[in-house]
């Protein structure tokens, strides 16, 4: 008779994995645009905005695909700034924006899966190196999304690897956890479709809380000066 293999004393099972998509889920309020309003400023926003505006339209009406909306975005806002400064900016926008906009039910979730000692992972289109910063703060280790180039210090405007996003989504999760079990996946929109149906037990759309004022708060984002506040006394 053949014994069954048994796997080696030393190796550790894969612990299972909670996946956390985050604008609109986690937080109640687009982190990705807030950024950019973040680096731009009130007036410069809106007129970079404004520049954008042929591609929007070509994305909608199908003729370029998400990924080159994500680019020129990137190119228009960021490319040529210094890494140095970047990377201040994302965790100085990091630690100001996120205890505002967080819903409070989706952090209680998420702490409860790092209670248990799941593989708790953010997986996000949004920038990677400020959705680090906030990471840090929630004490979740695994940070899966969009990648912006760097070449001799400064930022191309170019994605780094693929868009966190949709497909792409599910792809960073199998590459960075393999076969281990995705017990739990959260999300919002059709970005979140291929996660959230690998996942055991999904959760589209069940975090609610937000503020009663939260289009107060978002227009005191955007329009007012907190922002310029708070990155003169940070930088």
């Amino acid at each position: 008779m053949t014994e069954p293999e048994t796997a080696p004393a030393n190796q550790k099972a894969a612990r299972p994995i909670a996946a956390f998509d985050v604008d609109g889920t986690l937080t109640w309020a687009d982190s990705y645009l807030l950024f950019l309003r973040f680096v731009a400023g009130r007036f410069g926003f809106v007129l970079k905005m404004v520049q954008l505006i042929p591609i929007f339209i070509a994305y909608r009406v199908g003729a370029v695909p998400r990924s080159a909306v994500k680019e020129k975005t990137l190119t228009v806002f960021l490319a040529g700034m210094s890494a140095a400064d970047y990377l201040a900016r994302c965790r100085a926008f990091a630690q100001m924006i996120y205890p505002i906009i967080a819903r409070p039910d989706a952090l209680v979730r998420l702490r409860a899966h790092v209670g248990v000692r799941d593989e708790v992972a953010l997986v996000s289109a949004s920038l990677r190196d400020y959705l680090a910063v906030w990471a840090e703060d929630l004490h979740v280790e695994h940070v899966l999304a969009t990648e912006i180039e760097i070449v001799n210090g400064r930022l191309t405007g170019r994605l780094l690897g693929d868009n966190c996003w949709g497909p792409g989504k599910l792809a960073a999760i199998r590459a960075a956890f393999g076969t281990a079990p995705l017990v739990a996946a959260y999300g919002d929109t059709r970005g979140d479709q291929e996660m959230l149906a690998a996942a055991q037990n999904p959760g589209f759309r069940i975090f609610e809380e937000a503020p009663r004022d939260r289009l107060t708060q978002l227009f005191s984002l955007y329009a007012g000066k907190h922002m310029e506040r708070t990155l003169t006394n940070r930088l």
